[in-house]
Order: C-alpha cells, then sequence, then structure tokens
C-alpha cells in the first residue's frame, strides 16, 4: 500500500505512486464538506445530472479521514474520478465533523489546494434533529434523547457548530473558494440555487433538468426499525439471502410489523442551556463569516 504522505507529494508531482509511470484517474476539483443532513445527497445528485460534472460513486468517499480511507492512498481516491469531466466532486459530509474526525482541512487542502468547497446548512436544532430520526431509525441511539444528543462520544452538537467547522477550512483556503448554502434555498428556490452553485464550479449556468424536482432523503419518511427488521435486512445481503429473490424480502417487509413512524423529538427541550447558547454564539459567527442572517432559524427564539 502506497503510504499517504508520499503519495500525496507524487499525485501533486503528476505521478501516480503505481510504478507505471501514467497517473490513473484524477483529483477532485470540487468536495461537498457537509454538513450532514443539510441536503447533500440531494445536491450531489443534482450535480451529477450536469454533463460537466463528474460526482463520485459512492458518495462519501470519506478519504481525508484518518481513520476510514486516508490509508487506501492517493491512487485509491483517484479512480474514483473521470479525468475527462471539466469538475470532478465527491460529497462527504463526515468532512465537517471535528473533532471527531480532524486533520481533514489539512490533508485535503495538501492534496487538492485548488479545490472548490460547498457546504451546505440548515437550523442548527432541525439538523440535530434529523440527525437523532436517521440514527434512531436504525436503533443507534444512547439512552434518552437528552443522554443522546450530549454524549461524548456522539456528535450532533459539534456537527450543528457550522461557524466552527467553517473556520477549520477557511484557515486553508480563501473564502471565494468556499460557497455555503442553506438547505431550504435548494429545496425552495432549487433552480436558481443550481445556478449559483453551477456558477461557483464554472460550468454552464443555464444547464436545467426534469429531474430537478426530484427529492431525496426526507426525514419525514424515517421509520424505526425493529429488532426483528434489523436481522431481516442483515440476513438479505447475506451470500445465502442475496439467492432468494428481492420480491420476497419486500413482501416480508410489507407483512410483517417491522417498522413504525418516529415522532419528532423536542430538540431544543433536551438541550442544556449551554449547549443552546453555544449553538446561538455559534451561529452569530456563521453570520460575520457569511453576511447573511439565516434569520428563520429557531436558535435565535
Amino acid at each position: 500500500m502506497t503510504n499517504p504522505a508520499q503519495a500525496t507529494q507524487e499525485a501533486a508531482s503528476g505521478a501516480s505512486g503505481n510504478g507505471a509511470g501514467a497517473a490513473v484517474g484524477a483529483l477532485p476539483n470540487l468536495v461537498v464538506i457537509g454538513a450532514q443532513k443539510c441536503g447533500t445527497s440531494g445536491l450531489h445528485y443534482y450535480l451529477s445530472l450536469h454533463p460537466e460534472i463528474s460526482m463520485s460513486r459512492p458518495k462519501e468517499l470519506n478519504f481525508f479521514i484518518e481513520e476510514r480511507n486516508w490509508p487506501r492512498g492517493v491512487d485509491w481516491y483517484r479512480r474514483h474520478f473521470d479525468p475527462a469531466a471539466r469538475v470532478r466532486g465527491e460529497s462527504s459530509p463526515n468532512y465537517t465533523a471535528y473533532p471527531q474526525h480532524e486533520g481533514v482541512p489539512e490533508r485535503m487542502h495538501e492534496l487538492v489546494p485548488d479545490a472548490r468547497l460547498i457546504y451546505l446548512v440548515r437550523d442548527p436544532l432541525e439538523r440535530i434533529a434529523a440527525h437523532w430520526v436517521h440514527n434512531y431509525a436504525k436503533r443507534r441511539e444512547r439512552g434518552s434523547l437528552r443522554e443522546t444528543l450530549t454524549h461524548p462520544q456522539t456528535s450532533y452538537i459539534e456537527r450543528s457548530r457550522y461557524a466552527m467547522q467553517l473556520e477549520r477550512f477557511l484557515h486553508l483556503y480563501d473564502r471565494d473558494r468556499v460557497l455555503v448554502i442553506e438547505q431550504d434555498e435548494l429545496r425552495r428556490e432549487r433552480q436558481a440555487t443550481l445556478r449559483t452553485v453551477f456558477e461557483f464550479v464554472g460550468v454552464d449556468p443555464d444547464f436545467t433538468h426534469p429531474r430537478f424536482e426530484d427529492e431525496r432523503h426526507q426525514t419525514a419518511r424515517k421509520m424505526r426499525s425493529s429488532r426483528l427488521s434489523l436481522r431481516l435486512e442483515k440476513a438479505s445481503r447475506s451470500r445465502g439471502g442475496k439467492v432468494l429473490p428481492s420480491s420476497l424480502w419486500l413482501g416480508l417487509d410489507t407483512l410483517l410489523p417491522l417498522r413504525r413512524p418516529i415522532a419528532r423529538p423536542d430538540v431544543r427541550g433536551a438541550l442544556r442551556p449551554d449547549d443552546l447558547a453555544v449553538l446561538r454564539e455559534d451561529a452569530e459567527r456563521l453570520q460575520e463569516l457569511t453576511g447573511r442572517e439565516f434569520e428563520n432559524w429557531s436558535i435565535w427564539r
């Protein structure tokens, strides 16, 4: 396996590090850095529809995270991008999960210093609620709502500290290379917002597509899986389960009481006053960094 630090230097000089003398794939010039549960899946999808843009598959490469895919080396990363594309991008919300994942901006800037970054944000409390619903649906909670949100091994609050996360990138990337988008803009003013994004990354801003109307990953549709459901899902992915027709697994999902709706969590009531103060102070810093008001955010109330 190629040493990541050595591979970074080789990539910068145009070498692939594979001994063949020719680079494989390409490096990205666009990275959607988060935030989690702020519309990154939707944006990744809409970007992929543009003929001048090639987005990675899978969406989340998590390459610049030491504990995830950084040890795989630069050659592995390059293979996910089309060198013929004008814009090559990936979307990994875990890049803005400090301090859970450290050193991400530094690794990113060392390898792709000229990349453009996009950061999606939303009401901090709404983001926490969606994050909790996502994990609760998969039975990943850690006790009560308050215990889960404030548990030292979770990142609910830190991922909603957008200014803190963003400042770590702005220490290395010029402000004009970072675009901050509010999720509501992508939902309610999609064509205008995508035009802004296309202009930012340097492709035809007038491009449109019928699938821009598609909605992706709506939190309101999340259902909590029963333990039986989780066992069946695991079985369906096993070697033996893949032999059975998918219609069988879908039929079981329909006939058995495997999931139930999830009630909207009272995040404000669950957080401590100090936690709310931290989020409010961070939102004020985000206002200063972006020159925007975010006046509809519930954190101000």
